[in-house]
C-alpha cells in the first residue's frame, strides 16, 4: 500500500512539473511575441522589406565661399533631380510617352538604365535619370504619378556664382562621383576638390512609405531620419573686385596673372586665361559644349599659373645675380663690355640689343637686361652651385599652394644634362649660357616666379602661397645677406624708372607708389614667325605702406617690356586708386 501511494505522488509531481514547463514555454513564446510585435514593431517594420519603406539620401548643401572682404563668390541654389527606384518600376503601365515629351528620354534608354537594376542590390536605391529640371516640368510629372510608378523627385543644392569675377581655375567645378551608388556630386578641380571634405557637409536621411502600387506616400518617421548638415564656409584671400578687373584686362589673351601680398603669402588674384564658364557645370553639360572644351587647342581646362611650365626668360637674371653677390663671385663694381656679341669658342651668342649696351655692371645689366653680362657671369659660376641655389629660390619643386595638380617645373643639373645630351655629342659650358638668361632646358611656373619675387621683396623669406584666408602658414627663409636683395631690388627699381630700363611701361606716378620690376622675353625658335612668350614680374610699394607682388605671363605676347608691363601698370593703378 505504501508503495502504491508513493507511485501516485510521483505521478502527480511529474504532471505538475510537465505542466509548469509547458506554461513556462508558453510564457516565453508570448513574451517574445510581445517584444517582436509591440516593442520592436517599428524597427522590424522597416526591416521587413524595402517594398514598403524607402531610405532616401538628402544631399547636404555645400559650404559657401566668400572673398577676403566677406563678399559672396559662391552660393547654393536648388535644382530638381528625377530618379527611379527600380523595384517599384512597372514596365507594363509606365507612361513612356510623357517621359519622352517632357524629359526627352526614350523608352529604350530608360529601360536600359533601370531594368538591369530591378534584381540587383541597387533595386531599392533611386537611380538618377535626369538632373536640373524646372519647377513646371516637375509639377506636371507629379500630377501623373500614378502612371509613373517608381518616379522619385529630389532637391539638389547646386552651385550659384554670385559675383562678377569668374575665378574658374581657382574655384574649380563639381561632377558626379562615378564610384558612388547615390550619385553624389564631388569637387573635381580647384578649391572645390582641394577642400572637398570641408565644403561637402553631411548628407541627411529620410524614410518614405511606399504603397503596393509603388507610389510614394510621404515621410515615414521612425526616429531614424536626420536632416542634412551644410558644409563649412570658406573665406578666401581673393579680392573679387580685383580679380574681375584682371580677368577683363586679359579677356582675349592666353597666359596667367597672379597678384600676392609678399609678407603673408596671400593671393589676391589668380587668373588663368582662356577659361570657361562654371555655370556650364551646374547641371548636365550638353555634349557639344563638353566636346568643344576638351578639344579646344587653347586648353581652357589648364590652370596656366600652376600647371603649365615655361622658360623664365630674363627674370632668371635676378637669381644668377643674387647667387653671384651672395658667394662674392663678383661685386657691384665688376663690369663687362657689351658690344652685342659674345664669342664662345667660335660660337656667337647675341644680346637682344644688336649694338650692345656698352660697359655695364650688375645693376645696369639688370636694368637694361643685358645678355652679354650674364653670359660672362655664368662662366664664373660652378654648375652644381647654380643648381643648388636656384632650388633654394623655390624652383624645381611645387610651392604647395592649396590647389591640386601643381607642376614642379625643371631645373637641370649635371645628371639631367648627361642623360639629355648623351646621344647628341655631349654638352659643354656653352650650353649653360642659355640657362643664365632663362632659356634652354629650364622650365618654371608663374607661381614659382612670383614666389621668388616675394623672396626678394621680403629680403630673404617667404610664406607659402595660399588661397584660404585662415590657413596656418610657416615661414621659409634663405640664408642670404640682406644686402643682396636690397641691391637686386634697387636694380629692379632702375629697370622701371631709369632711362633705358626694360620695365619702363610698368611705371606709375611716384605720388602713388614705387614699382620694382623685371621683364622677360622667351624666344621659342630662331628665324621663325612665332611670337615669344612675354613676362613681367615685380613689386608695388604704396605710399600707405601696403606692398604687393605681381607676375604676368602672356603666351606669344612679344616683348616682356610691352604687353605684360603695360598690364601690370594698369593693375597697379587700379589697386592704388581702389586702395586694395
Amino acid at each position: 500500500m505504501l508503495s502504491i501511494s508513493r507511485n501516485r505522488i510521483n505521478i502527480k509531481l511529474r504532471k505538475k512539473i510537465i505542466i509548469s514547463f509547458f506554461f513556462f514555454f508558453i510564457f516565453i513564446i508570448m513574451l517574445r511575441y510581445y517584444n517582436l510585435q509591440i516593442i520592436q514593431y517599428e524597427n522590424y517594420k522597416i526591416k521587413s522589406g524595402n517594398n514598403s519603406v524607402r531610405k532616401i539620401i538628402l544631399n547636404a548643401p555645400r559650404g559657401l565661399i566668400f572673398d577676403r572682404n566677406n563678399k559672396p563668390i559662391v552660393d547654393n541654389q536648388l535644382i530638381y533631380d528625377i530618379s527611379i527606384i527600380p523595384t517599384d518600376f512597372n514596365v507594363e503601365n509606365f507612361n513612356y510617352d510623357l517621359m519622352k515629351s517632357k524629359l526627352s528620354i526614350k523608352k529604350e534608354d530608360l529601360n536600359s538604365i533601370v531594368l538591369p537594376n530591378k534584381r540587383s542590390y541597387l533595386q531599392y536605391k533611386p537611380i538618377l535619370i535626369k538632373r536640373q529640371i524646372d519647377f513646371d516640368t516637375k509639377s506636371i510629372l507629379e500630377e501623373h504619378k500614378l502612371d509613373l510608378k517608381g518616379l522619385y523627385f529630389s532637391d539638389f543644392p547646386a552651385r550659384k556664382y554670385s559675383s562678377d569675377c569668374r575665378l574658374t581655375h581657382v574655384l574649380g567645378y563639381l561632377r558626379q562621383n562615378d564610384k558612388d551608388d547615390y550619385n553624389n556630386i564631388v569637387g573635381f578641380s580647384g578649391l572645390e576638390n582641394y577642400y572637398e571634405s570641408l565644403l561637402r557637409g553631411e548628407d541627411g536621411i529620410e524614410y518614405h512609405l511606399v504603397d503596393r502600387h509603388g507610389i510614394d506616400q510621404g515621410l515615414y518617421d521612425v526616429g531614424l531620419s536626420h536632416i542634412p548638415m551644410q558644409g563649412d564656409s570658406l573665406i578666401l584671400t581673393i579680392d573679387r573686385d580685383l580679380q574681375a578687373y584682371c580677368e577683363k584686362r586679359v579677356s582675349d589673351l592666353k597666359g596667367a596673372i597672379i597678384v600676392m601680398e609678399p609678407e603673408s603669402g596671400e593671393i589676391l588674384s589668380l587668373a588663368s586665361f582662356p577659361d570657361y564658364k562654371l555655370d556650364s557645370f551646374i547641371g548636365p553639360i550638353p555634349i557639344d559644349v563638353w566636346t568643344k572644351l576638351i578639344n579646344d587647342k587653347d586648353k581652357p581646362f589648364n590652370n596656366r599659373a600652376i600647371q603649365n611650365t615655361y622658360p623664365p626668360g630674363s627674370i632668371f637674371k635676378l637669381i644668377l645675380g643674387s647667387i653671384a653677390l651672395e658667394y662674392k663671385i663678383v661685386d657691384l663694381s665688376w663690369q663687362v663690355q657689351c658690344n652685342g656679341i659674345y664669342d664662345f669658342h667660335g660660337t656667337q651668342f647675341a644680346c637682344w640689343k644688336e649694338e650692345g649696351h656698352g660697359v655695364v655692371n650688375l645693376s645696369k645689366a639688370i636694368q637694361k637686361s643685358c645678355n652679354i653680362y650674364f653670359y660672362n657671369l655664368m662662366q664664373k659660376v660652378d654648375f652644381d652651385l647654380w643648381h643648388e641655389e636656384v632650388v633654394k629660390f623655390g624652383y624645381g619643386a611645387i610651392t604647395d599652394i592649396d590647389l591640386p595638380y601643381e607642376k614642379e617645373g625643371l631645373i637641370p643639373n649635371k645628371k639631367y644634362m648627361n642623360n639629355t645630351y648623351r646621344k647628341r655629342g655631349g654638352w659643354s659650358k656653352g650650353h649653360l649660357l642659355n640657362l643664365s638668361i632663362g632659356q634652354g632646358e629650364t622650365l618654371v611656373t608663374p607661381m614659382q616666379i612670383i614666389n621668388s619675387i616675394n623672396l626678394i621683396s621680403n629680403e630673404g623669406y617667404i610664406l607659402k602661397p595660399h588661397l584660404r584666408k585662415d590657413i596656418l602658414n610657416e615661414k621659409y627663409s634663405i640664408s642670404y645677406n640682406r644686402n643682396v636683395f636690397v641691391n637686386i631690388k634697387n636694380a629692379m627699381y632702375d629697370a622701371v624708372y631709369k632711362t633705358g630700363g626694360t620695365a619702363y611701361n610698368a611705371k606709375i606716378k611716384k605720388s602713388k607708389g614705387n614699382v620694382y620690376g623685371k621683364t622677360g622675353t622667351v624666344q621659342l625658335c630662331t628665324n621663325c614667325d612665332i611670337e615669344p612668350h612675354a613676362w613681367f614680374a615685380g613689386i608695388l610699394e604704396m605710399k600707405n605702406g601696403k606692398k604687393y607682388s605681381i607676375c604676368v605671363l602672356i603666351e606669344n605676347g612679344g616683348k616682356g617690356s610691352n604687353l605684360p608691363a603695360k598690364i601690370s601698370k594698369d593693375i597697379f593703378n587700379y589697386m592704388v586708386d581702389k586702395d586694395v
